[in-house]
């Protein structure tokens, strides 16, 4: 079993290191693109609420969509994230077996 193994073995060691380098430029990537969404999030949602109480229904709209895509662009990178360090997890597992 362990000869059956052991070429796998061979290919999760460049894998490990790919999903890790992968993983961490992700991350540092989502820190820094969080300091410019973080400010455009807050005028944002400041002039959603203003354009609220203006009742101008199509500049809410266009607010709303760009939110919507600042804090899905966060998100997805955050999943992005957490999947990289799940199979980097399973990689060193399977490693370790």
């Amino acid at each position: 079993m362990k000869l059956i193994k052991l070429p796998f073995k061979i290919l999760a060691i460049p894998l490990i290191a790919i999903t890790w380098l992968a993983s961490l430029i992700l991350k540092a990537a989502t820190y820094v693109s969080a300091y410019f969404f973080g400010p455009v999030m807050l005028i944002t949602g400041i002039v959603l609420v203003v354009m609220l109480f203006k009742q101008r229904w199509f500049d809410v709209g266009i607010c709303g969509a760009i939110e919507g895509a600042c804090f899905l662009i966060l998100f997805a990178a955050a999943w992005m994230i957490a999947n990289m360090q799940d199979l980097n997890a399973f990689l060193i597992r399977f490693l370790q077996s």
